[in-house]
């Protein structure tokens, strides 16, 4: 083997390394770092996140107070973790609307 070879090899593994790191620490492939009526961030990892669990875990956050989670940020965290932080907004009632009148 080369030196590119075994770089590349090395730094595959240090990648895949530090991914499952994230896992095992959190139990899943992200984490809710914060959540408060106002806020929740949640912290994860692009190569594992499943993004449907993800989201649904920032709208049961945000049902705790009957609001809805909106996406309002995403930035870079430490060693590659994303952070994503959603708002929580007031939910609108769903207008009726009466078409036989």
């Amino acid at each position: 083997m080369n030196n590119t070879t075994l770089k590349t090899l090395l730094c595959t593994f240090l990648m895949v390394m530090s991914c499952s790191g994230c896992v095992a620490v959190w139990g899943k492939s992200y984490n809710v770092a914060m959540s408060n009526s106002r806020s929740v961030v949640i912290e994860y990892d692009r190569m594992v996140a499943n993004m449907p669990a993800m989201l649904q875990a920032a709208q049961a956050e945000c049902d705790k107070y009957k609001k809805d989670a909106v996406l309002d940020n995403v930035s870079g965290g430490n060693i590659g973790i994303r952070v994503n932080t959603y708002r929580c907004e007031t939910r609108k009632a769903d207008k009726v609307i009466d078409v036989q009148g």
